[in-house]
């Protein structure tokens, strides 16, 4: 049976390497126009998992076994939201009044639906452990 902290500091580790990841590659897309909403949208999502895994790993307490089995089941609901919203920006390619192209809608979806199921993965792992 894993412990509350060794999944916690497995989830961090992850979460940090995802975000860093996540932050590189996105930027380096963000320059190309044909790639820009893909790599923006990768940045940012990069750039809020890095924040959550760097508040997360300096906290000295954590919550009890089954109460971050059940935050991380709530995440892994969450996860499966924004893949959903990810695939109707890319197949839907909403327009939100002409702020958006079809091209950019489908480079926004396309990258929450990568990071929310990477997410999904992370968070489903971590309260699979949990529960052993």
């Amino acid at each position: 049976m894993a412990s509350t902290r060794s999944v916690a500091q497995t989830l961090v580790r992850r979460l940090t390497r995802w975000g860093a990841a996540s932050v590189l590659i996105g930027g380096v897309l963000a320059i190309a126009p044909r790639s820009r909403a893909f790599g923006l949208q990768t940045l940012m999502w990069g750039a809020i998992d890095l924040g959550i895994a760097v508040f997360t790993g300096k906290r000295t307490s954590l919550p009890k076994k089954s109460a971050l089995r059940r935050i991380l089941l709530v995440n892994t609901a969450l996860d499966v939201g924004y893949v959903a919203t990810g695939a109707h920006l890319a197949v839907r390619t909403p327009a939100f009044g002409g702020r958006l192209t079809a091209a950019d809608a489908r480079g926004h979806g396309l990258a929450i639906i990568i990071q929310g199921a990477a997410l999904f993965v992370f968070d489903l792992a971590a309260a699979r452990r949990l529960s052993r």
